[in-house]
């Protein structure tokens, strides 16, 4: 990572003021990695400001960012004359709507599938063998000769091991790049606060819709589907807390929860599914690009979203979701049985291709 690292400030020290833009729904590994970069960046000596698009929903991610007194500004009014480049962390795409193309992307970091949606980057790091964002900042951060002050230290470690931590499922999937991190980490990160982090238990909100979700749910062979109905945006992150908890709970290899997440503020209407898998085996990102390009996935995780503004004035709700409810799983019963057929193709193929092996070998000893 000593390259990278060496890539990395060469392309930050080009510029005196960054915006850091975090796309979509903050969770820990974005907020964490954002934050981190920000520290990282004021020791290079480049001012950073940090943006979410969305404001946070989840009560323990609150808490996370009070603890650790992140400064997160909400909303995607970035004021232009006053940043010269902008930085993505935690996200497939580098694209974002009113800045690319304005301002030059500085830095993209993910461990997702690279999209193809995506603009030039001055520095570029994805890694899919890392089970977070986080991961990688951490390991930017190992291989820097900079001297953080003790305070510094303890946050950004204690922020990086909260968004490995997320990122990994309690670290029960961790790569080798993750352990190195962590090792890394747990000689400067605050264990009270991760401890008291760790023992919030879910909100009320996340646990009503988990009962919804289960009196909803429609089991098709080995997966199984839980239409939410309207979610209001402030609670939207309930839904990938729900389907991790699904997942544990209703012995299917695969679970997808979707809702109709709606913000009447800003005029916003959008279906939101996620998906978790058992096995690392199946391709969530695949099946997802499949069905979308505003989604993805990596190993046992998955989401995507599709925007339905034009539905916000429809006449009668309950029909609207009744055809969004039909429809999804519909398109998520197919997506399983084709992810699946195309498997046995692949299986047929590389066992014909084996016996042909076989046979050309025999014929060339005889």
């Amino acid at each position: 990572m000593k390259e990278e690292t060496v890539l990395f400030s060469e392309a930050v020290r080009k510029y005196d003021y960054i915006a850091i833009y975090i796309p979509g729904s903050p969770d820990p590994d974005a907020i964490a990695s954002a934050y981190a970069l920000k520290i990282i960046l004021k020791e290079l000596s480049v001012e950073a400001d940090i943006f979410a698009e969305n404001k946070i929903s989840l009560t323990q991610n609150k808490t996370f960012i009070k603890k650790l007194k992140i400064p997160i500004k909400f909303g995607d009014n970035i004021n232009l004359k006053h940043y010269q480049a902008y930085i993505i962390p935690d996200f497939q795409s580098n694209r974002v709507e009113n800045l690319s193309g304005r301002i030059p992307c500085a830095v993209h970091l993910d461990h997702h599938e690279q999209s193809s949606d995506r603009v030039d980057a001055d520095f570029s790091l994805i890694r899919v063998d890392a089970g977070s964002t986080s991961t990688l900042v951490a390991l930017l951060w190992k291989n820097m000769e900079i001297k953080f002050n003790e305070k510094d230290k303890v946050i950004i470690a204690t922020a990086l091991t909260f968004g490995i931590q997320t990122d990994t499922d309690k670290y029960s999937n961790l790569t080798s790049l993750d352990i190195e991190a962590l090792d890394f980490l747990n000689q400067f990160a605050a264990i009270d606060i991760l401890e008291s982090l760790n023992s919030m238990p879910p909100s009320s909100a996340t646990l009503l819709y988990c009962n919804r979700a289960k009196e909803n749910e429609i089991v098709y062979k080995d997966w199984a589907f839980y239409g939410l109905g309207y979610i209001d945006a402030r609670n939207r992150d309930s839904i990938a807390i729900a389907s991790d908890m699904l997942l544990k709970s209703s012995g299917s290899k695969v679970v997808a929860v979707f809702g109709l997440v709606e913000n009447q503020k800003k005029g916003e209407l959008f279906l939101d599914v996620s998906l978790r898998a058992l096995s690392s085996a199946i391709d969530l990102n695949r099946l997802i690009k499949r069905i979308t390009p505003t989604g993805g996935g990596r190993k046992y995780k998955g989401a995507y979203q599709i925007k339905l503004n034009y539905f916000l004035l429809a006449p009668d709700r309950e029909l609207l979701w009744q055809l969004i409810n039909d429809t999804t799983i519909e398109v998520l019963q197919k997506s399983r049985d084709t992810l699946y057929i195309t498997g046995l193709e692949g299986i047929y193929s590389n066992l014909k291709r084996r016996v042909l092996s076989i046979l050309k070998k025999d014929n060339e000893i005889d």
